[in-house]
This record gives C-alpha cells, structure tokens and sequence, in this order.
C-alpha cells in the first residue's frame, strides 16, 4: 500500500514487510507497522529532513531576493503560528496577527523602508498577506520557504498554490484540487480558481 492515498483524520496505513526466498517462496519473517499517510483531511506532511526543519529539499529563495533579505525573512519566520505560517503572537490566550509596524520593527526597517521589503516579499512569493473582515491584515510566509508545522493544509494551499504547484508532487496536487473542486462547488461563484 503506497502512502498517497488520501485518508481521514488520524487514520493509519498499515504496512506490511515479508522477507520472502526467492527460490521456494517461504517466508523467513514478517513485520508489520503503522503509519501516518501522507496526505489526509488535515492535508499534505511535509517531509522531515534532519536538520530539524521541515522543507522542501532543492527549494532555493528566489532570484532577485539579497542576503540581507533571506536574513530577514528567517528572523519573522520565527514568529510563525505553528500550522498556519502567520505571522503572529499569543496574547491574553488569543492569537493576533503581526502589524506592519511589528514586522518593520522585527527586520530593522523603517516605515518607507519597511513597505518596500513587504511589498517585495509578496510580489516574489515568499510571503503573503490577507485582509480579515475587520480590515486587520495578516501575513504568512510561504510554507515552500519555511513550514512551522506538520502539514499544509487546504488554506495554506491556497495561499501559495501558485507556488507550491511547482514543487509538491503530482498526487498531492491532484488531492489539493478535488479539494478545489469540492470547494467550488460548494461555495459557488464565490470559490478561488
């Protein structure tokens, strides 16, 4: 059994291992563990590489973006919500979202300074920002980049699908949009394409 096919939240895949003779076809031992699927109802797990990070490897910062830069965006990545990638804190057992002024004050920027670099961010897809119905904005940083949880999920997805269709493999995308699909669906002319 492969490890793409979709399953429900906190199902397992079973995984069986024979050691088989070639020649006769006895088996020598059996084992048999469980494991989490790769993609399920809470979205696609990211590999975990062992530097402790999880990313996508062979995934470079793009073209155009400085040091100095990519030094930045590692220091707001550190404020990241974990699952969600936003940049945020924890206040009074609630979750807020970064302001501008709080990301120029966390990169040493001034306010000009400070929107140029956001403005630069976004428009090279390292990061993202999205207007709440209480006009607060909030702003996410592409998983691609770097992931402050376990899995992308459906949200995160759509955030950065431009992006991230370019490196998750093709089952994932298929899963992600069924999940589009379903979505439109649902929500009608209202849905992302």
């Amino acid at each position: 059994m492969t490890g793409n096919n979709k399953q429900g939240k906190g199902s397992k895949v079973l995984r069986l291992e024979r050691n088989v003779n070639p020649s006769t076809g006895e088996i020598y031992s059996e084992k048999s563990s469980y494991y989490e699927p790769s993609f399920n109802d809470e979205g696609y797990k990211v590999p975990y590489h062992k530097k402790g990070a999880r990313m996508f490897e062979g995934v470079s910062f793009p073209k155009g973006m400085t040091d100095a830069e990519i030094g930045k965006v590692t220091r707001l990545a550190r404020l990241m919500i974990p699952l969600s990638n936003m940049l945020g804190y924890r206040r009074s057992g609630q979750i807020h979202p970064y302001t501008e002024r709080h990301i120029y004050n966390v990169v040493g920027l001034s306010r000009k300074r400070g929107k140029i670099f956001l403005s630069k961010m976004i428009e090279l897809g390292v990061m993202q920002s999205v207007a709440r119905h209480d006009k607060q904005v909030e702003y996410y940083i592409n998983p691609a980049y770097f992931f402050a949880g376990r899995r992308i999920d459906f949200n995160l997805y759509l955030l950065f699908r431009e992006h991230l269709d370019l490196i998750l493999p093709a089952w994932v995308r298929r899963e992600f949009n069924k999940m589009v699909s379903t979505f439109r669906t649902e929500a009608g002319d209202e849905a992302p394409k």
